[in-house]
């Protein structure tokens, strides 16, 4: 027969603090839930039984920052909470740049029902305002007030590329390299793309056009491809333009085309350079390596699509070359990271 041991005393003091502690989270979340209705309330000092009829929710109105000229809204439901219909004569809004929309008034709020009203608010010049929104009823012993805030801000236009420049690498001649690049709105207002051409013809976009609309903070991802048709190295410029920019976005380009006959993988000179790197601490899509020849820069990129792994063979380099190698981390949408350390290698005569 299984016998059962006593339980220690110490656990019905643990239980009875639980209920204790439960109980005062209870009363803290029924208080809370009580603020957060926002039920308006008719004077400042003692709440009179008609008022406690009407409940706003939300309790306040803060729009933020808008642009000057442009406008934003929000919604409130005003409900009667009490046994006897409310008769408003007037809602009434005040302060720069607030308005309501039409509500026919006098108005009849039924008990237990409620309605719903829209502000307004289209700042016409970069600075704070307050108002507020007056309830008036004949029922009430004061107007029931809603306050009201927003600030204007000054429109900010602004696009961005990422990456913002852009190196293929050495491409086979007559054969495609494609990458993604991502065109984000930066700004605080929509963006209509009114023009996107490049400077030589060895490169093509797919999936951007006249006519695209970017909303803020929106992001637009479109293929930028590369086909060589000759040796050597290629560059151009991909001019993105819209009429709400000062100056297009330019995005540098280039790439270099090797014929099938000139073996990037078997070089001339016999040498390689093998590169590894360690990962980076975040989650990234890949790396790119860079190559300069000389210190501190500038590089270009000699990979063409991204590398998943931790290492990389430049086989094609030149004897009694000397080099300079960086990498980058590079994340889903196509930003990379600021340069790695510096590394720098000399190749030997032949």
């Amino acid at each position: 027969m299984r016998r059962t041991s006593p339980q220690p005393l110490h656990r019905g003091l643990s239980l009875y603090s639980a209920c204790f502690s439960n109980l005062f989270l209870l009363a803290c979340t029924i208080a809370l839930s009580h603020f957060s209705a926002g039920c308006a309330s008719a004077s400042a000092g003692k709440e009179s039984p008609a008022a406690a009829k009407i409940s706003i929710v939300p309790a306040s109105v803060d729009f933020k920052e808008v642009v000057v000229g442009q406008k934003n809204s929000q919604t409130l439901q005003i409900s009667n909470a009490g046994s006897e219909p409310i008769s408003f004569e007037a809602l009434r809004v005040s302060g720069p740049g607030f308005t309501l929309s039409p509500i026919k008034t006098p108005l009849t709020l039924p008990a237990r029902k409620s309605f719903r009203a829209t502000l307004v608010f289209s700042p016409t010049k970069e600075s704070p305002a307050v108002g507020s929104l007056a309830l008036s009823s004949s029922d009430l012993e004061a107007p029931v007030s809603v306050p009201l805030a927003g600030s204007g801000e000054k429109a900010a236009p602004q696009l961005q590329s990422h990456p913002s420049s852009l190196n293929f690498g050495t491409v086979a001649v007559r054969t495609t390299s494609t990458q993604t690049i991502n065109l984000k709105n930066t700004g605080n207002v929509p963006l209509t793309i009114n023009s996107a051409a490049l400077s030589n013809s060895a490169f093509s976009t797919a999936g951007l056009s006249s006519g695209v609309s970017l909303a803020p903070g929106q992001t637009l991802e479109f293929k930028l491809a590369f086909r060589p048709t000759g040796n050597g190295s290629v560059s151009g410029t991909l001019s993105i333009g819209s009429s709400s920019l000062a100056s297009p976005v330019r995005l540098a380009i280039s790439g270099a085309g090797a014929s099938a006959t000139t073996s990037t993988s078997s070089p001339a000179s016999g040498h390689s350079v093998s590169l590894a790197w360690g990962a980076s601490s975040s989650s990234v899509a890949g790396y790119h390596v860079y190559r300069g020849g000389s210190s501190g820069g500038p590089y270009n990129r000699i990979n063409g699509s991204i590398i998943s792994s931790l290492a990389y063979q430049d086989e094609n380099v030149k004897s009694s070359e000397h080099y300079w190698y960086v990498v980058t981390a590079v994340e889903a949408d196509g930003s990379e990271s600021a340069y790695s350390n510096e590394v720098t290698v000399e190749i030997p005569d032949i």
